[in-house]
């Protein structure tokens, strides 16, 4: 009795499990949250059930093709090509990427590669670097004198992915089966032989998993104790700069047989006292040993500007005025994150004038010109 419920509790890892009804219902279900807002993806849970019976013969059949995902660019924080993937093609690549690909991809993973994972992400991400920054302290006999960082990333790390190595990397963990049918489809998708578009869950799962082989060589082979990789951006800390220098040649080595190389000007090794500008934030470590995030000034600047847009559009009434506090409490939680209570007392409080000058039919000054938008 308890090996055939075990049998049937057991996590699924095929190709074939993944792509059966329950699992792609159950995917459906995963993929509507917050996206019911868009046409296509109501209709489709709607009819959830008669898609998902049509979705799972189609696959059986062979006769499933991805549909081109929708391009677009985005604008901030930096000017990137990005893509928006069907609902039900963005069904299918989830339950395969839940119950296969993720499970397999990331046993190897070591632990400070922090990107799209369980239980790791941008706030885990910043409390390990508060926890290496304390321990180089200590180590370094409670002082930051001598310390130092290399800091890089990887230049057009999407667009410069080779598919040739997205599939042997695939084909070191997964079976051949799964393997060949994620490359078919993603093949589809983006039909060239270099480069991806971020926005798919499988060019997702190829973004943290590429870079392994890498993390391994700086954590087993150069020995750097200090190490973190949030996808192609990362760190490493060491009281010696040949040390840095040595990792940094090493690395290079390493992108080089995936055809990438490091970002030109957002590759150096400088003073750690100078700060780490990392995840929207500058981590500085004091003399004392204290750790301090700052958030950076033109998020803050960028997010008044906003403000005062959508301020515009509550008095022409574009926008409700609950959106759009809705987006200032969503960026307030990031700010949270660091050192910035003085900062959202006055966010808060220039908030507060927006929507007060509104009432009034008119917009405050706040340091600026009246009818300008603020710095």
């Amino acid at each position: 009795m308890l090996s055939s419920i075990t049998q049937r509790t057991k996590k699924m890892n095929t190709f074939q499990e993944s792509v059966e009804f329950d699992a792609l219902y159950d995917s459906m279900w995963k993929c509507r949250c917050g996206k019911m807002w868009k046409a296509s993806v109501a209709r489709y849970v709607l009819h959830g059930i008669d898609e998902t019976l049509k979705l799972e013969e189609e696959i059986a059949s062979g006769a499933y093709k991805p549909r081109k995902p929708h391009t677009f660019t985005l604008t901030y924080p930096k000017v990137r090509p990005c893509s928006s993937t069907h609902i039900r093609d963005r069904i299918v690549q989830r339950s395969l990427n839940d119950n296969v690909i993720y499970p397999e991809m990331t046993r190897s993973f070591i632990w400070d590669n922090m990107a799209c994972q369980k239980g790791k992400g941008t706030t885990k991400a910043m409390d390990r670097l508060d926890s290496f920054l304390h321990r180089v302290f200590i180590n370094n006999g409670n002082s930051v004198e001598g310390l130092s960082v290399l800091q890089a990333d990887v230049h057009g790390y999407y667009r410069n992915m080779r598919h040739e190595d997205a599939k042997a990397c695939f084909s070191r963990h997964l079976d051949e089966q799964t393997v060949d049918q994620s490359m078919k489809w993603l093949q589809r998708q983006y039909p060239y032989e270099v480069g991806y578009e971020p926005g798919s869950q499988m060019v997702q799962i190829l973004g943290i998993s590429l870079l392994d082989p890498m993390d391994h060589t700086v954590k087993e082979r150069l020995r750097a104790k200090v190490y973190e990789r949030y996808m192609d951006d990362f760190y490493i800390i060491s009281n010696s700069v040949s040390f840095l220098e040595d990792c940094r040649d090493t690395i290079t080595e390493e992108l080089a047989k995936l055809g990438m190389e490091l970002h030109p000007d957002k590759t150096k090794i400088y003073p750690l006292k100078e700060g780490i500008k990392v995840l929207g934030f500058t981590f500085r470590l004091t003399d004392t040993g204290k750790v301090i995030r700052i958030i950076n000034p033109g998020n803050v600047k960028h997010e008044r500007k906003k403000l005062y847009r959508m301020a515009q559009l509550v008095k022409s009434g574009e926008m409700t005025e609950e959106k759009m506090l809705t987006c200032y409490r969503s960026w307030k939680a990031h700010a949270e994150k660091g050192n910035s209570y003085q900062l959202l007392v006055r966010m808060d409080e220039y908030v507060q004038s927006l929507l007060e000058g509104i009432k009034h039919e008119d917009y405050p000054a706040c340091g600026h010109d009246s009818g300008t938008a603020p710095e």
